[in-house]
């Protein structure tokens, strides 16, 4: 018989070890969790409601050298909001109050109302209400009915973003340029980026209720470092005489783009750079950078490389003469024809002419013969010329985007063939961007010394200078003094008695060549393409500045000749440029636009729209206007004015249609003393 004492024992002990089963596996998955899955669980919820957010920094300024500002950034906010945060009192008692005031933007009553009561019933906790509004308009949204209750009770919720603003408008654009994901890297955007985008800070942040994040101070945050300043060597009011001068003559001659730029002779440093091609609305912006991307044949802009090269080898002087006879000189199968060929006709001979007359009058037959006769055994000698300069080399502008120059070789069989020689020689068969081309120029014009364009003078923190930028030579000397004195009076006397002598200005002598190339010509028989051009500089008896003007597909209806499409843009430059001197001669006046080029109605000044302009915190434009009558006008309306001279105005700072607040100083212009 069995021990019913024992048999109770051995139930207990069955007992006892079911239920350590079972504890044994809860205490087993206690340790597994606590030390083997425990940090990684414990890392991925303290992801979740605790994390490093970054802090974007505050990127540089763009400064102009005279310190206008021509990049900059300001704070832009979006608004959302959680309706479900608001109590059902506050709601039914203010929400039809929000939508009317909501109704200032953009939508109306009915329709905020719509948005507001849908967003809650749908239980949606962050609802995009309005984006990209002003700090102003932010103040006065958190005093708004339900809003001004706060975020928790008023469910509103204010992100801020940073706008890229340019004060000068369109004014600049593709030089100041972009850096962003829609645009890409460009201009001075893109090429000091890593100076301007300072570096991100960190912090860590808590998750709060209703998906609020919260600082946490534990010490550990990383404060943002925001980026450093660029100061260019733009002079806004040399930007914005070229920009207006390029314009009106782009709009006048209905060309498809043009290009200019403006440069100091002894340093190099680029005071102004205009880029205007037409947009698909027909007006002009700045949409490609021509000055340094555009590589084309230059036309008879080259004939001054063509004369440095014969002088230098001796091979002919300024008093050398050329047959050229009718105007036209036929080789192998093409001919050569002087670009008033068909007006005066096949019959008519044109004669015997100097090299110094060649050069006034841009004779395409005398060039070509000249260098043929001369380098035909020996291309080689010609073209190394060029390569001596360094004319072969890119410039290695600061500004992404420069294409390289193209010079054929009679080494490379594949560029080289019988008519390069002598097309070379009167700007066809090379390639060189405007910026290249004005170099050699502004080499002329500084005795021979070539520097390299430059468009940054220094980088800045916190106002104190932590790199400059100095001039750099390319060449010392692309050619003897003696060359160098003949190519100044050839120079000169195309504006005097050549080409271009109706813009001849004793009040500012300006030296320079001016170009007309065929576009399409190896397509199309026959084009009506043509590209201007005009490179020189002034004052001619003491060069300060060098300056290049092409425009694109000009109506040939109208004109397409760079002595007149081209050379006047960069008279009147010449002209309202050395206006800007305080050692000016009193008989020097500069007035805006009066050339053909510009239209009657453009040069009526709008006095009637200024104050509504003013009013709404736009720069109205005040060009044409007497300088007493805007002075006393914005003066009026609280603004700070610094005026010089007296008459109608010629230049302002700001631009037109720029945002102005009555901090900023208005800078007005007027040439005439």
């Amino acid at each position: 018989m069995k021990d019913p004492k024992k048999n109770l024992y051995i139930r207990l002990y069955l007992t006892a070890l079911l239920l350590m089963v079972p504890f044994g596996a809860i205490l087993y998955k206690l340790i597994v969790l606590q030390w083997v899955e425990g940090p990684e669980l414990k890392a991925s919820i303290e992801k979740q409601i605790i994390r490093y957010h970054t802090i974007p920094p505050v990127r540089g300024n763009i400064y102009s050298s005279d310190q206008k500002l021509l990049a900059t950034s300001m704070p832009l906010f979006d608004i959302y909001f959680d309706p479900l945060s608001v109590s059902r009192e506050i709601w039914s008692n203010e929400i039809d109050a929000l939508a009317e005031k909501l109704s200032r933007f953009g939508r109306s009553k009915r329709e905020w109302l719509t948005l507001l009561n849908s967003s809650r019933n749908a239980k949606h906790r962050y609802v995009k209400l309005l984006d990209n509004i002003a700090f102003s308009d932010v103040q006065q949204i958190k005093n708004f009915p339900v809003f001004r209750h706060g975020k928790f009770k008023g469910g509103l919720i204010v992100e801020q973003q940073s706008f890229r603003k340019m004060p000068m408008s369109g004014v600049a654009e593709r030089t100041i340029g972009y850096s962003n994901a829609h645009r890409g890297q460009t201009g001075l955007e893109g090429a000091f980026d890593t100076w301007l985008k300072g570096k991100e800070g960190k912090r860590w942040m808590q998750m709060m209720a209703k998906g609020h994040w919260k600082p946490i101070n534990n010490g550990w945050d990383e404060d943002p470092e925001n980026g450093y300043d660029v100061v260019s060597t733009i002079d806004t009011r040399m930007q914005d005489i070229l920009h207006h001068e390029l314009l009106s003559t782009l709009q006048y001659y209905e060309a498809d783009h043009g290009t200019a730029v403006l440069m100091e002779v002894k340093t190099g440093k680029i005071k102004a750079m205009v880029n205007l091609g037409r947009t698909e609305n027909g007006n002009y912006g700045e949409i490609l950078n021509y000055a340094i991307w555009e590589s084309t044949e230059p036309g008879s802009t080259f004939k001054l490389l063509t004369t440095l090269i014969l002088l230098e080898d001796n091979k002919a002087d300024t008093s050398t003469t050329i047959d050229i006879a009718n105007g036209s000189w036929t080789f192998y199968d093409r001919v050569v024809t002087e670009s008033n060929f068909s007006e005066k006709g096949a019959s008519e001979n044109f004669g015997t002419i100097t090299l110094a007359r060649a050069f006034e009058q841009s004779s395409n037959v005398a060039f070509a013969r000249l260098v043929f006769d001369n380098y035909r055994d020996n291309p080689a000698q010609f073209v190394d010329k060029l390569y001596k300069i360094g004319l072969h080399k890119p410039l290695n502008f600061e500004i992404k985007g420069e294409t390289p120059p193209k010079i054929p070789h009679p080494d490379d069989r594949e560029q080289w063939s019988g008519i390069t020689l002598p097309w070379m020689a009167f700007g066809y068969q090379t390639s060189f961007t405007p910026l290249q081309l004005l170099t050699v120029y502004n080499a002329v014009a500084n005795n021979g010394v070539m520097v390299k364009p430059y468009i940054v003078e220094e980088i800045r923190k916190n106002k104190k200078t932590v790199r400059r930028f100095e001039p750099a030579v390319l060449n010392p000397s692309i050619c003897s003094q003696k060359t160098l004195d003949k190519l100044k009076v050839l120079l000169s006397n195309v504006v005097k008695q050549g080409t271009a002598k109706h813009l001849y200005n004793p009040q500012i002598k300006l030296a320079g060549k001016t170009g007309t190339a065929k576009l399409d010509y190896w397509k199309e028989k026959g084009s009506r393409k043509y590209r201007a051009s005009f490179a020189g500089f002034f004052p001619a008896d003491n060069p300060q500045y060098s300056v290049i003007v092409v425009v694109d597909k000009p109506n040939a209806e109208k004109a397409y000749y760079g002595s007149r499409v081209a050379a006047p843009v960069a008279a009147r430059t010449a002209l309202a440029v050395m206006s800007l001197s305080p050692t000016k001669p009193r008989e020097l006046i500069y007035t805006p636009i009066t050339t053909e080029a510009a239209s009657p109605q453009k040069m009526q000044p709008k006095y009637e729209h200024i104050l509504q302009e003013l009013r709404k915190g736009r720069m109205p434009d005040l060009t044409g206007m007497p300088i007493s009558l805007a002075l006393s006008t914005l003066e009026n309306e609280g603004y700070r004015v610094s005026a010089t001279g007296a008459g109608r105005i010629a230049w302002q700072y700001p631009t037109p249609q720029t945002a102005i607040s009555k901090t900023m100083m208005v800078e007005l212009k007027s040439y005439n003393r």
